[in-house]
């Protein structure tokens, strides 16, 4: 979505935190700090040239990203416990279909594509280069990494996340807190909180 100019501020501290600083400001957004999800004592210091605020310093109406990884929706619950506001990040080099709806709190970076009558859930990450097929549902807190693929009439459950490359086939439902692989190509269902990989994508099993 075109940036207005308006502020907020993004939630973390590491590597990708600076990510997503510099794609809200490419989307016309000003960035006025960092919120530290982790660590108090980074708390007053200065990282990626922007002051580092604590979770509880949240003003009347202040909006705020997740720019950390790992689990999306719980850093959503701890910012949201403190009364921040959910902020979208859309780069301006991402093409998001008209007829898409991507809900609040949602990341999209640059040269992501997000098809037709798709739905984003809240909170999540549509990183570079990842692509969503017509008439998808990506649920909240659902991170599909750089170059994942995921075909058209797909469901992508809560919290999943899709690693770099991987290949969704289309009509595949993906469960809640299911992770594929990077490089993956799934041409089955994924069950809730499996880890999937390889080519065609099986069921994980250590050892």
């Amino acid at each position: 979505m075109p940036g207005d100019g308006r502020k907020i501020f993004v939630a973390g501290t590491g590597s990708f935190a600076l990510e997503a600083v510099e794609y809200a400001r490419e989307a016309g957004l000003e960035v006025a700090g960092l919120v530290e999800l982790v660590d108090p004592e980074r708390v007053g210091t200065e990282i990626h040239g922007l002051p580092v605020v604590a979770v509880d310093a949240c003003g009347a109406g202040d909006e705020v990203v997740v720019g950390a990884g790992g689990d999306r929706l719980g850093h959503w619950a701890l910012l949201a416990e403190h009364g921040w506001a959910p902020a979208s990040v859309v780069h301006p080099a991402a093409h998001v279909s008209p007829s898409a709806v991507v809900a609040p709190g949602t990341v999209v970076a640059p040269g992501a594509v997000v098809g037709a009558a798709s739905r984003i859930g809240p909170h999540a990450l549509v990183g570079r280069g990842a692509l969503v097929g017509h008439h998808a549902r990506i649920g909240a807190g659902v991170t599909l990494n750089p170059g994942a693929n995921v075909a058209g009439n797909t469901v992508v459950g809560d919290g999943a996340v899709v690693g770099m490359g991987a290949l969704v086939s289309n009509g595949i439902e993906i469960g809640a807190g299911a992770v594929v692989a990077a490089g993956a190509v799934v041409v089955r269902p994924v069950e809730p909180r499996t880890r999937v990989q390889g080519v065609p994508a099986r069921v994980y099993t250590p050892g």
